[in-house]
């Protein structure tokens, strides 16, 4: 029999991404366009549609001139 392979948690940013920009001030479209990427990633990424790469997240994080742990941040789907 083989065993089984620990899973890891997908880390979910969505609530914490969208919690940062509305502090900035900033429209889906303006973080977006800062952090070049696409619109409709970002919208997916803030609904926790899709698990998104870390250099999205690096991405992100500099466009919102944050620490990426501040997205990640006490975010992991339970």
């Amino acid at each position: 029999m083989r065993d089984r392979v620990p899973t890891i948690e997908a880390v979910k940013i969505g609530k914490n991404l969208r919690q940062l920009r509305e502090d900035r001030l900033l429209t889906q479209a303006e973080l977006a366009d800062e952090a070049g990427i696409a619109l409709s990633s970002l919208v997916r990424v803030e609904n926790d549609q899709v698990d998104p790469r870390f250099s999205t997240i690096r991405k992100l994080a500099r466009a919102l001139d944050a620490d990426p742990r501040e997205l990640t941040r006490g975010s992991r789907d339970g």
